[in-house]
């Protein structure tokens, strides 16, 4: 019989570094992008940064030293991003929520050539930020 594996020694960890980096991400966010729009030039539409988008970014889903750079250029970045695709609402999904849609952008993240996926929630009332990603996949 395999005996079961115990650990010996845990580590310990504090989340004051990972909380303070959210924090700093929702500070920023509030004060350089909030009740801003842009208007994308590949489809010509309104985007609004919202309080939604700020939460989803800080605290929505899991954050990164690469998406986190990108906040100081995301305006413009969204600007010259082009659209890729449309993604339907889910069942959970607010009833003012038609769907979202999807743009891909490339970024220069110390000195590499990053592309950048956003998503913007096409809403009933207008246009606004979702959420954004740095591809993990290598460009050439």
């Amino acid at each position: 019989m395999i005996e079961k594996y115990k650990q010996i020694i845990i580590p310990k960890v504090k989340t004051g570094s990972i909380a303070n980096n959210r924090k700093s991400v929702a500070k920023y966010y509030t004060n350089n992008l909030q009740g801003k729009t842009i208007v994308n030039d590949h489809l010509g539409i309104s985007i609004k940064f919202t309080a939604l988008g700020k939460a989803e970014l800080a605290y929505g889903r899991a954050l990164h030293i690469k998406k986190t750079a990108v906040l100081e250029v995301l305006p413009s970045l969204l600007k010259v991003a082009k659209y890729n695709n449309f993604g339907i609402r889910k069942e959970n999904d607010p009833k003012e929520l038609l769907g979202y849609l999807n743009f891909k952008a490339f970024v220069y993240i110390n000195d590499k050539k990053e592309c950048v996926r956003i998503s913007v929630r096409l809403l009933k009332t207008g246009d606004t930020y979702y959420n954004h990603e740095v591809n993990i996949i290598k460009i050439g």
